[in-house]
């Protein structure tokens, strides 16, 4: 813990070296729920870094070690990034003591004793393996224990990515070909700076069909030796609703819904011109497995004449409508329409219809109307306060009929 700048208050932070308890499967919205509809269910981490306000914490996964009451060590050689709008997903402090490297001779070393009155829930336990140097963590990437059902839809999902050649000589994806205009206030560029990258995240992507951000990919690596490079796994559609309004064309890039990360080897980009945006990938519960959908306060863009016949070759001929995010429910999407604001290339504010926002309700089962998120930035003091409350969106994942319309 550290003093706070303000009276009587201290800031406590999960410290690099602790162990902590996380929400399995957490959201933000958990307080709406009463105490009986809370179950609570945990996964315990070890802290790989301080607490920063700008990037969060780093945390790798702790699995408990078969044949041992209290002994964990770390799973899988991936680091998670919990950004500091989730901070909330670290339930406690658990109390623990680092194994020593002579310990035992069958403990690895770096493996943490946790306090048996903090870990109580029955828990699944990995085997311990044959270990090289007595490391102590253990890779779980190629496990053939996935679950059925994702097996099942992965067999049905169609392939919308089939750029993963390693060490590829790919070009990066070129945004049309038309000069985008700069955003009037905000430095969208800033949102991807190298800082910004870190392993484990899930960035949107520019497609190479209509040059909007459809294409979704997870950090793997981050190489910074002679330059600077991302290695990246696609990942692609693996669950929809069987109720779900689906596309006709399996080539349709899907933007909602389950997303799992795509087998086999990953693609190099030299260049961030590709990426558009990071993305607020949730926990589904299963390995690799994200759930991405529009959430309350994000800006996307809408089909603007939506229906299942669309077709892949016909998307550089859409037209959309953009929306922000107002509700989310097991029904519907309630979404508020925005117009461009007169005189600048990328200011929106709400458009009205007679003295109130015009508002719309999409079905859950018409998900696919939404095409793809656009980063944003809320207005507040600029031009003296005029543009309070409207938003100004990167111009660069704007469609072409809505950035050129007006020029």
């Amino acid at each position: 813990w550290e003093k706070h700048s303000g009276r009587d208050s201290i800031k406590i932070y999960p410290r690099k070296g602790e162990t902590w308890a996380l929400f399995k499967n957490w959201d933000a919205k958990w307080y709406l729920l009463s105490e009986e509809q809370r179950k609570y269910e945990y996964e315990f981490v070890e802290v790989l870094s301080e607490y920063d306000e700008t990037v969060g914490i780093r945390v790798a996964h702790l699995g408990k070690l078969k044949g041992f009451a209290s002994l964990f060590c770390q799973i899988g050689k991936n680091e998670i990034q919990i950004a500091p709008a989730e901070i909330l997903r670290f339930s406690h402090r658990v109390p623990s003591y680092r194994m020593a490297v002579d310990e035992r001779k069958d403990v690895p070393k770096g493996s943490f004793e946790l306090d048996p009155a903090s870990i109580t829930m029955k828990l699944e336990e990995v085997s311990l393996p044959k270990l090289d140097e007595r490391t102590c963590v253990i890779d779980l990437s190629n496990s053939d224990e996935a679950d059925s059902s994702v097996e099942t839809a992965k067999k049905l999902a169609s392939m919308h990515y089939d750029n993963e050649i390693e060490n590829s000589d790919h070009p990066d994806i070129d945004v049309d070909g038309q000069e985008v205009p700069d955003s009037d206030f905000f430095n969208f560029d800033g949102m991807k700076s190298i800082d910004k990258f870190q392993v484990n995240q899930v960035w949107a992507l520019y497609s190479d069909v209509d040059s909007l951000p459809k294409y979704y990919g997870l950090i793997k690596k981050i190489d910074t030796h002679r330059g600077f490079k991302l290695h990246i796994a696609w990942l692609e559609s693996c669950y929809l609703a069987s109720d779900m309004v689906l596309w006709k064309d399996k080539h349709m890039p899907i933007s909602c819904g389950q997303f799992m990360v795509k087998g086999g080897r990953v693609q190099q980009y030299s260049s961030r011109s590709s990426f558009s945006h990071q993305v607020r990938a949730g926990q589904t519960g299963k390995r690799n497995v994200f759930a991405i959908y529009p959430r309350e306060g994000e800006i996307w863009a809408t089909y603007k004449e939506w229906r299942p016949d669309l077709t892949c070759s016909g998307l550089k001929n859409c037209e959309y409508d953009i929306v922000e995010v107002l509700e989310e429910n097991p029904s519907y999407v309630k979404v508020s329409v925005l117009e461009r604001v007169d005189g600048f290339n990328s200011v929106f504010r709400h458009q009205k219809s007679g003295n109130s926002s015009l508002t719309r309700e999409i079905p859950v089962v018409e998900l696919l109307r939404f095409s793809h998120q656009i980063p944003s930035f809320r207005l507040t003091s600029e031009k003296g306060g005029s543009l309070r409350g409207c938003w100004e969106l990167d111009p660069a994942a704007l469609p072409a009929h809505v950035l050129y319309k007006l020029k």
